[in-house]
């Protein structure tokens, strides 16, 4: 479901915190939905004075460390969450205006943090709240969240090239109207069927970062229907308004898939939203499943309804994702948490309870994913390079960016620059 709720601010400061992780799920997450961030031009100075490895060296203690016992930890580890933080907080761009994109930080704010795609990334957040809080100015939300999914793709063996600094914080997200669900967005962009959104909107559905994944939705008011036929169309085009082409497409979902899993242990839900949540003086997300201390979170966590993870090793990067979606056969069921998902017909116990998703096996219905699925699977080294130049465009695509960025590692290519001058539209889009 998704759904309709606009942009406000909360009135009044912060309610008190009553501990560290309170404080840190506030800085994330603000109830006053709006956060003091430096403008351009004064970001640009502070960033100068950022060291760059003392970024990444946090990032990776932080990954090293416990689990929180507030959030914990799938496989005790973190650093799928922070790349799916990345991942959501950047595939909101679309090029046909340039919104969306990590740049500006928007998804602490409405509309974006109460999209159900968006679901328990407030405690993604909390987790890089001590960071931000040490790196102070010199360091945005926004590059804060692209260097903690990159750094943690690194740590688990993925060869990424390169990262850059520079984006610049907004204070609210007034920006993000434009994505919708808000009035704006239905008054520029109106989308009468859920499933079905056009461009401009860079999504099937509003509210999620491309397409439904439990398949297409055909009619008004209807289910989405498990077909993975139907779902290639939809990939095609909603990953074509992100500004990918066909092999970034397949190298994102698969490289996105090599880690971590689904959560969707029980129909009880996700709770309440940021915007309701606030509301009624509650956190965000409570989920329904389980019993305190742990209700709602570890292996009660609902946040998508699907379950499961992708791989057998999903805190290791590899091209098991495509391996399996080609050796074996898969079936569909309704899953635990409600929603039509897919597993191993016959599983060995070791990959029993692994997941596809229908927009995952529509790569095998389509003969030019399918060429791309096949080298993934027997040239790592090819997947490699088609995820590496992926992630990059993914991840820099969109926003304000200081004319003091820099890189972990290299330039800051031009484009990057370039795209907030003509927003990036279609006629103008660049591929790395």
């Amino acid at each position: 479901m998704v759904r309709s709720i606009a942009l406000f601010a909360f009135a009044g400061a912060s309610l008190a915190h009553g501990d560290s992780w309170a404080h840190s799920l506030d800085r994330g997450t603000p109830r006053a939905n709006a956060w003091e961030a430096p403008n351009g031009e004064m970001y640009g100075p502070a960033l100068a004075e950022l060291n760059v490895d003392s970024l990444t060296s946090a990032i990776k203690k932080l990954l090293a460390q416990p689990s929180n016992p507030n959030w914990p930890a799938d496989f005790g580890y973190y650093g799928p969450f922070l790349i799916r933080l990345a991942w959501h907080c950047s595939g909101s761009y679309r090029k046909s205006d340039g919104h969306g994109g990590c740049s500006g930080g928007q998804q602490r704010f409405e509309p974006q943090r109460s999209w159900d795609d968006n679901t328990n990334l407030d405690k993604a957040r909390a987790l890089l709240a001590p960071i931000k809080a040490e790196f102070g100015d010199a360091l945005s939300w926004g590059d804060l969240i692209i260097a903690a999914g990159t750094t943690a793709l690194r740590v688990m063996g993925t060869p990424i090239t390169q990262f850059c600094l520079g984006r610049v914080d907004d204070a609210d997200g007034t920006k993000s109207l434009a994505l919708g669900p808000s009035a704006e967005q239905r008054d520029v962009a109106p989308c009468e069927v859920a499933g079905q959104c056009e461009s401009p909107l860079g999504t099937s559905t509003v509210g999620l970062i491309y397409l439904n994944p439990e398949g297409p939705v055909v009619e008004a008011g209807g289910s989405p229907v498990p077909d993975p036929a139907l779902s290639v169309n939809d990939i095609r085009d909603t990953f074509t308004r992100m500004g990918h082409d066909d092999r970034a497409t397949v190298a994102l979902i698969g490289g996105g898939h090599a880690f971590g899993k689904s959560h969707g242990t029980c129909p009880a839900g996700q709770g309440l939203p940021p915007i309701e949540a606030y509301a009624q003086d509650q956190d965000p997300w409570l989920g329904g499943c389980g019993e305190v201390p742990l209700k709602g979170k570890g292996p009660n966590t609902f946040t998508s309804g699907f379950e499961g993870p992708w791989t057998t090793k999903p805190t290791v990067w590899d091209n098991e994702f495509y391996t399996m979606l080609l050796d074996r056969e898969w079936e569909k069921f309704v899953g635990p948490g409600g929603h039509w998902q897919w597993r191993i017909k016959d599983a060995s116990e070791s990959e029993s309870g692994l997941l596809r998703l229908t927009a995952d096996m529509a790569l095998l219905f389509d003969d030019k994913y399918l060429e791309i699925v096949n080298e993934f699977a027997t040239d790592l080294g090819a997947f490699d390079k088609a995820f590496d130049a992926a992630w990059f465009r993914l991840t820099h695509s969109g926003g304000v960016w200081s004319p003091e960025s820099k890189c972990d590692n290299g330039n800051l290519p031009l484009w990057v620059m370039e795209q907030q001058q003509h927003k990036m539209l279609e006629t103008d889009s660049v591929i790395v």
